[in-house]
């Protein structure tokens, strides 16, 4: 059963310029003419269009989503590249070489902050145990960086304690949640895609704090390489930074706290653990 529909979603990823026009950049640097492309989650079309305008002789558009896949199909054909792309109205992870010629490329926009809440480690994962991935293919994007700093946030709202994560700016219309940083950023992971990674996430590390105060959130920020040279950030539709809820614990500048952090990838807040010992 369906409990809603992702078409809003897409639409605002294709109209975030930032988002969309970095993973452009790193289409362009990266399929060179003749190329065989791969593209997981296609949603609006949009980046296999622009595999297609590099030159890839052939690109695999594959979505899930039966709205999206017709909807992207017609745009392909609409834009003279319906004999270049193909769509595939499948699940990304049940993708063999029965299906596609064997890629060049891949790109997957599954990307949300820390990897939890959609499907790209699951998918670049199972790709590779399918042989249709291997370490010739060039994947973008090519990694992502979490890291994360201890917050003091207010989870007031409309007059209620809502301890519930909060996104940064989320689509920049929001509740002003206001927060005070505790300690610096530290790096608590890093994901290359075209090594073997694993989909639990179990950071254990020590965090300085910088101000005294009431630690009850961590802060969650990801960087992603899409290719050599293009790197993205959030943006407005694209890892918001996301604070975490944690029981109150009193923390002191100057001291060290122990931090651990636990969370199957892909499958969002259902088993996330988060641990703080001042």
């Amino acid at each position: 059963m369906k409990i809603w529909s992702d078409v809003e979603y897409v639409y605002r990823c294709l109209t975030d310029t930032e988002r969309t026009q970095a993973f452009g950049s790193a289409i362009a640097k990266s399929v060179k003419p003749g190329d065989i492309v791969l593209d997981l989650g296609t949603g609006s079309g949009i980046m296999a269009l622009f595999a297609a305008r590099a030159g890839a002789r052939r690109v695999y558009a594959v979505e899930i989503g039966e709205y999206l896949s017709r909807a992207s199909e017609q745009i392909f054909i609409e834009n003279g590249y319906g004999e270049r792309i193909f769509p595939l109205h499948m699940d990304a992870r049940d993708v063999t070489l029965e299906h596609v010629e064997k890629p060049n490329v891949v790109t997957c926009e599954m990307v949300t902050t820390g990897l939890m809440g959609e499907m790209q480690g699951k998918v670049i994962n199972a790709l590779k145990k399918s042989n249709v991935i291997d370490k010739t293919t060039l994947l973008i994007p090519a990694g992502l960086d979490i890291s994360a700093s201890l917050v003091q946030v207010d989870y007031s709202f409309f007059g209620f304690q809502v301890r519930f994560p909060i996104f940064i700016d989320y689509f920049k219309r929001t509740l002003n949640r206001p927060f005070q940083m505790l300690s610096d950023e530290i790096q608590l992971h890093s994901v290359e895609f075209s090594l073997d990674f694993s989909e639990i996430i179990d950071s254990h590390t020590d965090i300085a704090i910088s101000r005294t105060g009431r630690a009850n959130g961590l802060l969650i920020k990801s960087t992603t390489t899409l290719t050599t040279g293009v790197k993205l950030a959030d943006c407005i539709s694209y890892c918001q930074p996301v604070i975490i809820p944690m029981q109150d614990k009193e923390v002191t500048a100057g001291c060290t706290a122990s931090l651990s952090l636990a969370y199957e990838i892909g499958e969002g807040f259902d088993n996330l653990r988060c641990d703080l010992e001042a």
